[in-house]
């Protein structure tokens, strides 16, 4: 039986069908907001089902979409190259708060995820549906650069400009996963699981083992527990269980660090008087069936 390999966190790594790079970019988008759609199921809430093939989907359409799925969408158009710098103020603001966006590029031919601001680096995080790589990190300079479209053609109405389609839960909620150096990298490195896999698994762990009078969202992260019982969880498998052979200790840490990860990227929280007994038992049974080679 074949280990199966790492794999990175769909949807993110979705390459865009033809000329469906805004659905395939506002997937990528909602999937930061916790929202699940595939550029197909966008492209038809955009009314673009068929000739979005050929003619692509606009900033209306996109906008249409977005208010399908219950996200609210606003337009940022400065027509100045001069005020790239403000653009760029203007998008970083909206992606500390976490939410992403999406960049109009390559003179109005290409839309691209802007997900996240790694704030240490100074680097714009990009999902482009066009190539393989998961990630780019755009300085911004890069970003004022790529983000300048320039009308070209006689019967061209639009202004040279930069553009962007700034989203939000209409809800109000945050959104699910936080971004961090060590979540990107763990998607471009992929995983034995998916994030929202694992993500779901640690959520339900949490539910389970919070009592019912207490509410999660009071009590401390989730992460930090994983952080402190460490040491127990793995002890424990690797004391009690043979595994089986092909894993090595390393292999088993690293997966945990994985679930780490994910737990600090979603925000997940348990209850103050969760049953700490209880959820390193599920902890440990849940990588006990990694270790003896289960598949995810």
């Amino acid at each position: 039986m074949k280990t199966r390999k790492k794999r990175p966190f769909a949807p993110l790594c979705e390459l865009q069908l033809p000329s469906h790079c805004g659905p395939c970019s506002l997937s990528a988008c909602l999937f930061i907001l916790g929202i699940s759609a595939t550029q197909t199921q966008l492209a038809a809430a955009a009314g673009k089902s068929v000739s979005v093939f050929t003619h692509g989907v606009d900033e209306r359409g996109l906008r249409r979409a977005a208010r399908g799925f219950r996200v609210r969408s606003e337009f940022v158009l400065l027509d100045d190259r001069g005020k790239g710098k403000d653009f760029a103020r203007r998008l970083r603001s909206h992606l500390r708060q976490g939410n992403p966006a999406i960049l109009l590029s390559k003179h109005f031919e290409h839309w691209v995820a802007v997900i996240g601001y790694l704030a240490k680096q100074r680097k714009f995080i990009i999902v482009d549906p066009k190539e393989k790589t998961v990630f780019f990190r755009w300085s911004e300079a890069t970003l004022i650069r790529n983000a300048w479209n320039v009308a070209s053609g006689e019967d061209s109405y639009e202004p040279n400009q930069y553009f962007a389609i700034l989203l939000s839960r209409m809800d109000g909620q945050p959104p699910k996963w936080q971004l961090s150096e060590s979540w990107l990298r763990l998607c471009e490195r992929g995983s034995a699981d998916t994030a929202e896999g694992m993500a779901n698994d640690l959520a339900e762990m949490a539910v389970l083992a919070s009592p019912d009078s207490q509410q999660i969202e009071e009590g401390p992260f989730l992460a930090e527990f994983l952080e402190e019982h460490q040491e127990l969880v793995i002890g424990s498998i690797t004391h009690w269980a043979g595994g089986d052979g092909r894993r090595t200790r390393g292999d088993l840490r690293t997966f945990y660090r994985d679930y780490t990860t994910v737990a600090s990227s979603s925000g997940i929280r348990i209850a103050p008087d969760t049953d700490t007994a209880f959820l390193v038992a599920q902890l440990t049974a849940l990588l006990c069936s990694y270790w003896w080679g289960a598949r995810f």
